[in-house]
């Protein structure tokens, strides 16, 4: 597989354990828990045979998606990762192999368009047979500290880690303002910048894989929750926009729960704070705060941000989106941020609660009618979280069997 895509998930137990940051001022910044993790390195080879393998040289040219750096983390035993997984999805979920992690540097660019060396977690999976294997990028769901970022937490109940235990070649991006680019605004809810930083994760892995001669069979996947879901649909867009003869498109992508519809997501979030608290909800109306000076609308985002994150997040989250939703600029928001409404030219599977509070079921509901009236209908599915109540948190179980089970039936290698 050429390996350069385009040049244009944290632990399970915190997502099924960490309650929602939903402070009544304003759900707008949906902090999750962490579904993610992988990317290669050198340290070690998946190859646990005593053949010697010759190194290829590989083209890795300065710029967008050139790997830097493979450092080996450790190797997690596949018992651990069973051990982890909770009943219901130990139940159809069966991991088949332990798994070799890796942070991998690469160089990308941040939201204002300057050069950066950021970084992801690669897994890996110890096969003993030379058979390749599928690709897996999985986009982690929002995190609001650094350690829990992918290539910072490499532990048995990461769902990347999962997925790798499984078969796949697993990739996760850090994102920028996280691992060696904490510190940088993470460019939450941003499309573009959001999909460039996936893609050239995507380019620098498969480039370090060539270099360790660790076969993929040219199927690659994409899947995400939540944050995560908006990330893999954004970065979908850029490959399919901006296709070109070199650019693989994924054999399929499986999304759960995300704000793919952003000034929808934030406007039911508004109206929800109004019932809860009309006074609040006055004074946090668009409309209203759009008559305000930019000191005031800033001290209102920021009041926003800090009461959405709590004392303890270390990361710095660029409030574009929100400003953009102060000033009442929906068309800002509709280029910046919003990504339902295009044409997919590869399946996308969508799974959602209709219980869902803190990303509406209408996010689904908007880009599925959307690509369906763009003549996308034979392309696209959906399945509603069958959880009761179908919440945000309590549908994670049912997307992760989803998931594998989904991109299962249609990988090879595994």
């Amino acid at each position: 597989m050429k390996p350069d895509f385009l040049h244009v998930s944290s632990s399970r137990k915190a997502l099924l354990n960490k309650p929602v940051i939903k402070p009544f001022i304003a759900p707008l910044v949906t902090v999750l828990a962490t579904l993610l993790v992988s990317a290669c390195g050198g340290g070690g080879s998946s190859n646990t045979g005593t053949t010697p393998v010759v190194t290829p040289e590989v083209a890795n040219p300065p710029g967008a998606g050139h790997f830097e750096v493979a450092t080996f983390i450790k190797t997690v035993n596949v018992t651990d990762v069973t051990a982890t997984l909770p009943k219901d999805v130990a139940a159809v979920v069966k991991p088949l192999y332990s798994v070799d992690t890796y942070k991998i540097t690469y160089t990308t660019t941040d939201a204002g368009g300057r050069t950066v060396t950021a970084s992801g977690l690669a897994a890996i999976p110890r096969k003993t047979s030379s058979l390749a294997s599928p690709v897996l990028s999985y986009q982690h769901a929002t995190i609001k500290t650094d350690s829990e970022a992918p290539s910072n937490h490499a532990t048995p109940d990461e769902p990347a880690v999962l997925f790798a235990s499984m078969g796949y070649l697993v990739s996760a991006a850090d994102y920028v303002g996280y691992g060696t680019t904490k510190g940088l605004p993470h460019p939450y809810l941003l499309a573009t910048p959001t999909a460039v930083s996936v893609i050239d994760f995507m380019t620098a892995t498969a480039r370090w894989r060539q270099m360790k001669a660790i076969a993929d069979n040219g199927q690659v996947f994409l899947t995400g929750y939540s944050e995560g879901a908006y990330a893999s649909m954004a970065t979908l867009r850029l490959l399919t926009q901006n296709k070109t003869a070199s650019t693989v498109l994924p054999v399929s992508t499986f999304l759960g729960a995300g704000p793919y519809d952003v000034v929808l997501t934030l406007n039911t979030m508004l109206n929800t704070i109004r019932k809860d608290n009309p006074v609040l909800g006055a004074l946090i109306s668009p409309g209203f705060l759009k008559k305000l000076g930019a000191n005031d609308r800033a001290n209102v985002r920021n009041l926003l941000l800090s009461s959405a994150l709590g004392s303890q997040s270390d990361i710095s989250f660029d409030p574009t989106f929100l400003d953009n939703f102060l000033n009442d600029d929906d068309a800002s928001i509709a280029v910046q941020s919003n990504v339902y409404d295009w044409t997919p030219q590869s399946p996308i599977s969508f799974f959602h609660g209709r219980d869902d509070t803190t990303v509406p079921y209408g996010n689904t509901d908007s880009a599925f009618q959307t690509m369906t009236k763009r003549g996308a209908a034979s392309l696209i599915d959906r399945m509603d979280c069958p959880a009761k109540p179908s919440e945000h948190i309590a549908c994670v179980p049912s997307f992760l069997i989803s998931d594998i089970t989904r991109l299962g039936a249609l990988a090879r290698g595994l």
